[in-house]
This record gives C-alpha cells, structure tokens and sequence, in this order.
C-alpha cells in the first residue's frame, strides 16, 4: 500500500511522493468496509512498512473501536521483509490504524503498508460491555460518535498508567534490583535537578555556608599499603549494595566521575560548582601525626593555585587512624603524639595556610576547626598555646571552633570560642530500623528516618546558645564501609534538606553580627559516607539547586516597585490586541530577544516579567532593548510557568486578545539547550510563523492555542507522566480538567494562546496552584504539570487547540 492511500494528519506534508515529516507526525489509515468485516474478530494484526528514508523509532497504533491508546500501540521492529509490529485485539473490529513514522524531522516515502490479522477472537476482550455496545450501536443513530468519544475518554481516564509498574512476584530482592536497574539504566528520581545554569550573588552580610570537604580521593602510599594498591575512597564508594528494600546505594557521581584530586581539573570544577551553589568556603580536612602529613595533596595543589577563588580553612581530624572501617578500630594504622611541641609544630604549619587572602576569616578571625578537643591531654592549654604563637606570628586573634563529634559538648572549658554541630554524631532518635525489610540475614545496621530528624534538629536549635553552629547534612549512609553495619538515614531527598539548612541559616542570622553567621554542612564529598552536595547519577545537582536557594534568602533583590520598572510601566501604551508574554530569568539574553522580537513590534506590545535576582544594571539594559516593554518582577518559583500565570492576569487586565509564550529557555541538563530555544523561538515569532498564527486567530475565535508541529507531545507518550501524575490530578481536581493519553502538549512550554481560554489557570490562586521552592527539578514539579494540562485548561474554557504552526 502507498503512501497517498495514509491519510496525512498534522505534522506530515506531501511533496509528490515524498513525506516532509515533523516530530509528532501522523499519518491514518482506515480500512474500507470489505476489509473491516474481513477483519472483524481477529484476534491481532500484523502491519508491516518498509520506508525510503531514515526515520527513527517508527510506531503503530490501532484503534479497536476505543481511539487510539497507550495499551494498543507498539514499536517497529525489524523483520524479513523490512519492518513490522503485531497488535493484540482489545476489540472485535479493527478500526483504524496509525503510523507515527519518526520522532525526528525527516524525508521519506512509505513504500509498503500492509495489515494482516490472524485468528478468531474468541472471548469479546472488551468484557461484559462489549455484547452490549455492539446491541445499542443501531440504535444510536446520530449520537454514537459523540457518546462513543465520551466513553473512550473516561475509560482512557481509568487506563491511563500511574508511573512505572512493578512486576509482581520477587518480593524484597525484586524491588531492591528493579531500582539497582533503573540506576543502570540513567533513570532518574524525581528530585533529579539539572545543572545550575547561572552565578549567584550575596549580600557582604550573607550568612557564610562553609562545606566540609575529605581530600582522600587520590592514592598515597599509606592507604595502599594498608588496604591495597590503588585504594582510594572511591574503592569503598563503587562496591556498595543496597542492605534493605529502599535503600539506596550503590552511589555513583555525576558529572565529575571517579575524580582524582591529584590534578587541579576536578578541583576547579568543584569551585564553580560550590560557588554556583552560593556556598562560601571548603572547610579541608586537615590530618597530621606529629608532624607527618597525609592526603595532603590536593590542600597544597589548592594552596599554591591561587586561581581557585573560593575561601577555605581548615579542620584537623585530630584522632588516631585505625581500621575502623573494617571494624578492627583497636588496630591503630597511624597515632597522634599530643605534646606541647607538637601542639606548636602543627600550628606553624597551620599558620602557613592562614595567611593565604583566601582563609575564611569570621569577624576578621582565621578560623581554625578541630575535630576531636577531648583527645588533647590538656585541651585549653593547646589552644593558649595557638592562641598566643598566632599572636607572635602577626595572624594577630583566630577563631576556634570545635564540633559535636561523639557526644562532645564542652567547649567552653576545653578553650574554644564555638562549637559546631556535626551531624549525624549525636542523633539517637527516630530510629525505624524495625519497619524496612533487611535484603541480607547478617544486617546489624541502624536505619533513620531523615524527615523527622530534621524537624528535631531544628526544634533543638531553638535551645542552644550564639556561641552554637548550626551544622546540616544532605543525608547520611556509611554502609559503602560497613556492610550490613553502618548506618543510614533514609528518605534523605534535597527539600528536606532544604528546609533543614534554610532553617539552620536563619537562626545562625539572628543571633550574629551581619555577616558573622556561619552555617557548616557535612559534607561537600564524603561519597562513602553518603553525605555529599556533588552531582550524582539519582538526584543529579538536586542538592546543589537545594543550597542554591536556601541561600537565595540572602540574595540582592529587586521588587516590582523599583523605580526603573515603575517607570517602564508608566511610559507603557497598548498599540496592540495581541502580547508577547516574554519571561526573562538569564539577562545576558537580553539582547538576543531584542533581536528576534524586533520584526513583531508592529504586531505585538511585548510584556516582559524579569527575575527578582536582576541587577539594576540589567533592568537598566533592558529598558534600552525593549524601550516600549511593559515590565514586572515574577519570582522564580516555577521556572517561567509562575511568571506566565501573572503575565496572564496582567494581559486580561490590559485587555489583550492574544498572546505569544515565550522564555529565555536553557535547558542546562540537556547539550543543545540553547538550540533548541532557538529553534522554539524562531518557530512561532519569526515574521512568517507570526503571520500564520494571527491569521489562524483570527479565522477562528475557538482557537484557544497554537503551537509548532514538531513541538506537539501527549500525555501518554512514553515516560512523559511517570513523575507527573500527583499535580496533574491536584490541579485537575482544583481546575475541573479532564486530561486524557491523547491530551497533547507543546513540549519547551511556548506557544500561542487566546488570552481568555487560560482562564481556569488564571483564575486560581497561587496558594492554590502551589509553586514548590525551587530545586532544580527537570520533571514532577508544578509546573510540569500545567506545561502538560495546557491543552486540557484550554478545552475546560471551551477552546480548541492546533499543533500546525
């Protein structure tokens, strides 16, 4: 069968014999009534095509007298005589069939379409109401089509899956292999965040958030005589095993790989990473044994580079090295010798660091950390020592803090202006190891839960005094070094340890002087204790998005009183029924949208929402790029799906008809992000897409939005809803929405829409709608959800949609 007997649907063209195809292309063909009855109770079809071309990931769909479903549709694959795929019945009539020929724009010709079936149906596979549909279709007369479209909505609705299923059967040890496997496989948790794509600035008197950062991710001839040549921390790291349904391990980093901090590439990286994140300092963990140095490597590298920018100190691991990890923590590998002359020898040595202009200094202090204060002999006589030599050695008075390391409260009589709080020591509560299931009979560990600990750490800083530093951990699981012993603290995801940490700031604020406060975090690295901020294969830069905008709070801001969005307003006049409702987070985009904005400005008044984070610099460069813009200040909660829901409200209120979505998309966690705005962008604003859309609005008043071919996506494609169903049923149930498989969406959120089919988003409250703090989240967030309920919220205000752009 040729392609002129398939019926093209929007996304295809015909150029003679050939199909321009663009991505979400169809192409429909329906059996004539001879072949419907020859094919009436088979009980599947075989359709095979052969293409000239290069299509990719050709699929097939039929239609059993239900529409096309995700329960009916199936892959090409290759076969001998060129590609094919066999479709169940769900139906006793074949209806329809549909071909999607690729996913990506291409040229071809359809050079074979053939459909067999083979076998008798046997049992209706429409159940019980399938006799009964076949008795009243007679009799319907005019009102089958409307009421069979009805009931293949609601029974889409019922079938529609709800995330990835799990295969019965395998109890405990399936689960545990079904998730080691979508680990394998790239999958992602929900929490996923994408890189951070910009820098962020504090205010001078921002709290300090200062990471403690392990330097043993290299080899040195100590660890390798100990525990085997080329032994490094990621040895421990790479061959853990999950211990009981739900845990999570083995923990794989990102984008820095099995790093190697003995050259300076992973270290710079590691800067601007943590710099990005807003944190202000790496706190190295120091180790000395009268007066012999170990990983000390990667601190000296750091030390003799002053190209990496961000402020650092120092926290000696003051203790005995034994074999604790293998359990044998009487067997001492290396000892401390505390002496008087060793308390100075180390900190001359120390005092090196000191002097670099990057040491973190808290209220003009260098600050000085130790792990362990009660293994010294005479603590309070050590820190006189340093307290004086310092004084001696021009660093003049420094800031010693000590940490809650194994219970340890006292610092005051030990000789320490602080202590920090260092996370998990000290945590005994909320122990749930008795309600998750071991995966092995030897497992002795402890399991928490994280949730709730947070809550009560931040409960107990309400009891603690100013000399008391707020410590934080992103999570915690030390079973990479003791199998089956260790312990975890589980349901450890980036928004709680966002509320944890915005929590911590925000006490260490009020009780210092601005720009004293200080905040630790334990850890930026330590992989095999689980607790790390770096990029990982499950959360992705979650955490890092989590840090981000705990510190946010403490970010420059402008508001939308400003004076120079004041002023943009107030010079603001509608020449036109038809907006741009651009959102501009990246102001180094500025200039770019100017440009490709400039041929609409005859067409179209341009209302522009930009980032509370914006400098008036960059409001001052947006004024000149867009002198005619009306203006706003959106936060960024929701990407630009938050700043679109105002820009809405404001175009209703300024009375516009029609509106173009448009947003500085990067898409950091994808290569071609910025192509694919551009491709976007330039296919619904450039002069031609714009003329064809305001004809299409105009020829039609029920065209409620309209989009690019190649951008249109549905509902029940493949892996679009998994993460998505719990706001997608929330706003449903708040908007009225009745969201199907078929319902499609405008992937990259832009497009054109009538101002007044958007009104059951406009109309709800932002409370109601419930931005969650941003994390970085490139899926199952609120504003995945709308991205995917657009076609539906436009349906509920009874318009249409149109993908042909």
């Amino acid at each position: 069968m040729s392609a002129v007997q398939l019926k093209p649907e929007p996304g295809i063209t015909v150029e003679g014999d050939v199909l321009a195809v663009s991505p979400g292309g169809q192409l429909i063909w329906t059996p004539t009534k001879a072949q419907r009855q020859a094919f009436r109770d088979a009980r599947s079809a075989r359709v095979e095509v052969a293409f000239n071309g290069a299509p990719t990931n050709p699929m097939v769909w039929a239609d059993w007298g239900e529409g096309f479903s995700e329960i009916s549709r199936a892959a090409l694959k290759d076969g001998p005589n060129g590609l094919f795929a066999v479709l169940p019945a769900r139906g006793r009539q074949l209806q329809r069939l549909r071909l999607d020929p690729s996913d990506t724009a291409c040229r071809l010709t359809v050079t074979r379409f053939e459909v067999s079936v083979s076998g008798a149906l046997g049992a209706d596979p429409r159940g019980a109401v399938g006799p009964l549909i076949d008795a009243l279709k007679p009799v319907l007369g005019p009102l089958r089509e409307p009421i069979a479209a009805a009931y293949r909505k609601v029974r889409g609705l019922g079938a529609r899956p709800k995330g990835p299923r799990t295969p019965r059967g395998g109890g405990a040890w399936r689960e545990t292999y079904l998730h080691a496997n979508a680990v394998a496989r790239n999958l992602r948790s929900v929490h996923y965040g994408a890189p951070i794509a910009d820098q962020i600035r504090l205010n001078e008197d921002a709290p300090k958030l200062v990471a403690f950062y392990l330097p043993q991710f290299h080899p040195f001839p100590e660890n390798e005589a100990w525990w085997g040549k080329g032994f490094t921390e990621w040895t421990n790291v790479s061959k853990a095993q999950p211990q009981f349904v739900g845990h999570y391990q083995p923990r794989l980093p990102a984008d820095l790989g099995f790093y190697d901090l003995r050259h300076r590439a992973p270290i710079a990286q590691q800067v601007e990473l943590a710099k990005r994140a807003g944190i202000s300092a790496f706190c190295f963990h120091y180790y000395w044994f009268a007066g012999k140095r170990l990983m000390e490597t990667p601190i000296e590298l750091y030390l003799a580079d002053p190209t990496l920018d961000l402020p650092f100190c120092l926290c000696w691991a003051n203790e005995n090295w034994s074999r604790r990890w293998d359990g044998q923590e009487q067997d001492i590998l290396i000892a401390q010798q505390h002496s008087p002359e060793d308390d100075l020898a180390v900190f001359r040595d120390l005092a090196r660091h000191m002097v670099d202009p990057r040491y973190l200094k808290i209220g003009g202090k260098p600050v000085l950390v130790v792990y362990r204060p009660e293994l010294f002999p005479e603590a309070k006589a050590t820190t006189q020592r340093w307290r004086a030599l310092a004084r001696e050695m021009g660093l003049g008075e420094i800031h010693l803090l000590c940490t809650t390391a194994f219970g340890f409260a006292d610092y005051e009589s030990h000789g320490f202006d602080g202590i920090i709080d260092f996370p998990p020591h000290a945590i005994d509560t909320d122990e749930i190891t008795d309600k998750v299931t071991p995966l092995h009979p030897e497992f002795t560990g402890k399991v928490f839960d994280f949730p709730r600990v947070v809550e009560r750490k931040l409960e107990q800083l309400r009891d603690v005094d100013a000399a008391f530093v707020p410590g934080v951990m992103p999570g915690w699981d030390n079973h990479a070094r003791k199998p089956w012993s260790g312990h975890a603290f589980h349901d450890a995801t980036p928004p709680s340890y966002l509320r944890w940490l915005s929590g911590a700031l925000s006490h260490a604020e009020k009780r210092h002087p601005p720009g004293e406060a200080v905040v630790f975090v334990n850890a930026w690295n330590e992989w095999a204790e689980g607790a790390y901020l770096e990029p990982d294969r499950w959360y992705g830069h979650g955490y890092l998005h989590a840090t981000r905008t705990a510190m946010s709070a403490y970010a420059p801001k402008i508001a939308d009183d400003h004076p120079l969005v004041v002023e943009a307003r107030a010079g603001f006049q509608k020449r036109s029924d038809t907006a741009v409702l651009l959102h501009l987070y990246y102001p180094e985009l500025t200039a770019w949208f100017a440009e490709r904005l400039a041929p609409l400005m005859d067409q179209a008044d341009v209302l522009v929402s930009v980032s509370e984070t914006w400098s008036e610099a960059d409001l001052s460069a947006l004024r000149q790029a867009f002198p005619q813009a009306y203006v706003f200040v959106a936060e960024n909660r929701g990407r630009d799906i938050r700043p679109f829901v105002e820009a809405l409200r404001r175009a209703r209120d300024l009375g516009y008809d029609v509106f173009c979505k448009l947003h500085s998309k990067r898409s950091p966690d994808q290569a071609k992000g910025d192509q694919w705005r551009t491709r976007l962008v330039d296919g619904l604003a450039g002069p031609e897409a714009t003329t064809a859309a305001l004809a299409a609005f105009a020829a039609d008043p029920k065209l409620g939005l309209l989009a690019a071919a190649d951008a249109r996506m549905r509902m029940g494609d493949p892996g679009v809803m998994d993460n998505n169903w719990p706001h997608v049923e929330r706003l449903s149930a708040a908007m009225g929405l009745k969201p199907a498989p078929e319902t499609p969406f405008a992937a990259g959120s832009m497009f054109w829409g009538r101002v007044a089919a958007f009104a059951p988003l406009a109309d709800q409250a932002d409370d109601a709608i419930g931005f969650e703090p941003e994390t970085g989240r490139i899926d199952g967030a609120t504003a995945h959800a709308i991205e995917r309920l657009t076609a539906a919220i436009v349906e509920r205000a009874g318009y249409r949609t149109g993908f042909d752009l």
